[in-house]
């Protein structure tokens, strides 16, 4: 039995088809000096050759061609070409061993960034420099075409084509040693309805080629040449499992109201627009959070006004007449935003990011908020979220910054629509406690708890020394959330939550009894959390908080909650014990 991350739900039988590309021989030799502009060539050839194959993929897969897209521009990145170069012509190595020094030393960077969403981004890299390196020597020592249509394909990593590719293929489930439930691949692997685990230390050691596997992409378990208990108990699995997929589905498209009567939104959290079928199928109520950072990530050039525009109207009409939030870029020196020309920074997360960044790079913002208004105002649908907002006076620059740029569009002959609405996103302790002041120059709030809790306990989740210090159920983060909702109520207007929080039925009661509006989280979670709070009463939940705020132990807090699910759904804690493995 191994375990993984869970990153996309369902309970697959199948035999190993191992694909390493660790493995993978490339040629590893010097060069005379005289040769130095022929390996640079075979390079650039082989790069024309590689976008080739990617463009032609994307041809057949129009469904995911931002993912796609974004591997285009990576190939014409100058971190790796000229990191290319200066091996060649200064070390005097071949073109292979050139290539793959570069893939390294981005991947480096990416190793030391704080944030596990850049993190993830560091297997792009390694994709775009295999297809290259591929080309280069006429061979695909990943062998994806070898897969048999009844495979679980066993990797160290995916690409989102390999991803795209197996599902061709009809494999029955896809487990990865490295990469997260917001790599591109967890994201594919979601939207093609492919059991996968990821994350899955040494699976590539422990599977042998042809092994009997059964993988559960819901609690992240990979289990290696079972015997005929283990079969039949994973077979119960996957009926109570089929039993209670089935129940959540019935609901889908059903609006989410506690038995007393609250109404509760549900949202799902997009990086592109190719994740809205899928959100929609499982029930989302429309986008509560797009985050554009996936514009800026390894290119040479900032995304202009038209780019924004483009991905922000497609996100629209993908929606058709649901709404969108849209959030402005979340970007610091440690998000590989080459473009953005940031210094290196001691501690970015507290440094020179997001709505500071776009207020000491004004041109930068202005382009994005043009393009977001272009987009909204075309449909009359859609709001704009600010984040890490940390004072009135950050709120109003924003502000004075979007309405000059709306007068302009304005003046240049757009129709502009007015009645556009601005939130703010409540991810530090000081929005916390300003929020009355906050909610009297804005719209709406959005909590992002992952960065508060981070910010507001000092834990650094990347850390594993530190990681297990992160509890949602503090009883401080449960004291902040109570104050910032107060204030929205105070003042009038909706709150919503859209960190990890919002996605975890385990956390579901006390979130409702905290009184949000709306949640928003990954689609693949939204049956659950919407199956647990359509069976809790809002007055239960209120009664649960109070009793919950009392509490100076985070896991008193849980004991409750568990008491409670335990009481009102029994059935429940199946997708609680669940959750807490994915």
């Amino acid at each position: 039995m191994l375990e993984g991350i869970g990153a996309a739900p369902g309970v697959a039988f199948g035999h190993v088809h191992l694909i390493d590309r660790r493995r993978a021989t490339y040629p590893k030799f010097h060069v005379p000096e005289a040769q130095a502009a022929l390996e640079v060539q075979r390079l650039l050839s082989a790069i024309v050759e590689a976008r080739a194959s990617l463009v032609a993929l994307k041809e057949r897969a129009p469904d995911h061609s931002a993912i796609l897209d974004a591997h285009l521009l990576m190939m014409e990145d100058p971190m790796l070409l000229d990191g290319a170069r200066r091996y060649v012509a200064e070390e005097h190595r071949c073109a292979e061993w050139a290539l793959r020094s570069a893939v390294q030393d981005i991947r480096s960077r990416f190793d030391a960034l704080g944030d596990a969403y850049f993190r993830e981004r560091r297997s792009d890299v390694d994709f775009v420099g295999d297809r290259i390196l591929s080309a280069m020597t006429n061979s695909d020592s990943g062998r994806i075409e070898a897969a048999p249509h009844d495979a679980v394909v066993v990797a160290h990593d995916l690409s989102p084509a390999d991803t795209i590719a197996l599902s061709k293929r009809k494999v029955r489930a896809i487990v990865t040693e490295v990469g997260g439930a917001t790599s591109h691949t967890a994201i594919l692997a979601r939207a093609l309805d492919i059991p996968a685990v990821l994350g899955c230390a040494q699976v590539t050691e422990r599977a042998g080629a042809g092994d009997l596997v059964i993988v559960d992409g819901s609690a992240g378990e990979v289990v290696l040449e079972p015997d005929e208990a283990l079969i039949a108990r994973y077979h119960g699995v996957a009926d109570e499992r089929a039993t209670m997929f089935a129940a959540l589905q019935r609901e889908v498209g059903q609006p989410c109201v506690t038995p007393d009567g609250r109404r509760v939104v549900l949202f799902a959290n997009i990086e592109i627009p190719e994740e809205i079928p899928a959100a929609l199928a499982a029930g989302a109520e429309g986008v509560g959070l797009y985050r554009s950072e996936f514009l800026y990530v390894n290119r040479q050039d900032l995304p202009d006004e038209a780019a924004h525009a483009e991905v922000c109207g497609a996100i629209l009409d993908a929606l058709g007449d649901r709404p969108a939030t849209l959030r402005t870029f979340d970007i610091g020196s440690d998000k590989m935003a080459k473009a953005v020309k940031l210094p290196r920074e001691h501690n970015p997360a507290l440094g020179l990011r997001a709505c500071r960044l776009g207020l000491a790079r004004p041109p930068m913002l202005r382009s994005q908020l043009r393009g977001m208004v272009r987009a909204i105002s075309a449909r009359k649908r859609g709001s704009i979220l600010l984040p890490m907002i940390g004072s009135v006076e950050e709120l109003t620059a924003v502000r004075e910054l979007l309405a000059e740029e709306m007068d302009k569009l304005a003046h240049e002959g757009v129709e502009v629509w007015r009645e556009l609405k601005v939130g703010v996103m409540i991810e530090l302790p000081a929005a916390v406690w300003i929020a009355d002041e906050l909610a009297q120059h804005c719209d709406f709030f959005s909590v992002g708890t992952n960065d508060l809790i981070q910010y507001a306990l000092g834990i650094d989740r990347g850390n594993e020394q530190v990681a297990h210090l992160y509890q949602p159920l503090h009883p401080a983060v449960l004291r902040a959330l109570e104050h910032t909702v107060g204030a929205a109520r105070r003042h009038g207007i909706p709150i919503s939550l859209c960190g990890e929080s919002a996605s975890d039925p385990a956390l579901a009661p006390v979130v409702l009894g905290l009184g949000f509006d709306a949640l928003s989280m990954p689609g693949m979670a939204i049956p659950r959390v919407r199956y647990v709070l359509s069976r809790i009463r809002f007055a239960d939940a209120q009664a649960l908080l109070a009793e919950c705020l009392r509490q100076s132990r985070a896991r008193e807090v849980e004991a409750l909650i568990n008491e409670l699910v335990q009481r009102a759904i029994p059935e429940a804690m199946a997708l609680l014990r669940d959750a807490a493995h994915s």
